[in-house]
């Protein structure tokens, strides 16, 4: 599954700013968290979501820094995600 995702969230997090507010980040994020769902459903595993979005990341050295960069925006993107996933599940 971690693959999978790895490729859906491709089209956001594969972009160098992928971790921005800008809004063509946020929209890219929208439909990657649409197109998630719509493939794999909202019961997506949030570990391999956030191993998929660190594996991006780390394609991503020049523009994020250090890793300990990176964590507090992993976390803060897969919190993200995981309400998504949840608001998905009950509606």
């Amino acid at each position: 599954m971690e693959e999978r995702i790895y490729e859906i969230i491709k089209s956001w997090a594969g972009v160098s700013t992928w971790h921005t507010h800008h809004p063509m980040d946020q929209e890219r994020f929208s439909v990657a968290m649409h197109n998630l769902i719509t493939e794999l459903g909202s019961s997506i595993d949030i570990e391999c979501f956030q191993n998929a979005l660190r594996r991006h990341a780390s394609n991503n050295v020049d523009i994020l820094g250090n890793p300990e960069h990176w964590d507090d925006l992993i976390d803060k993107h897969t919190i993200n995600a995981e309400m998504i996933f949840t608001y998905e599940s009950v509606r």
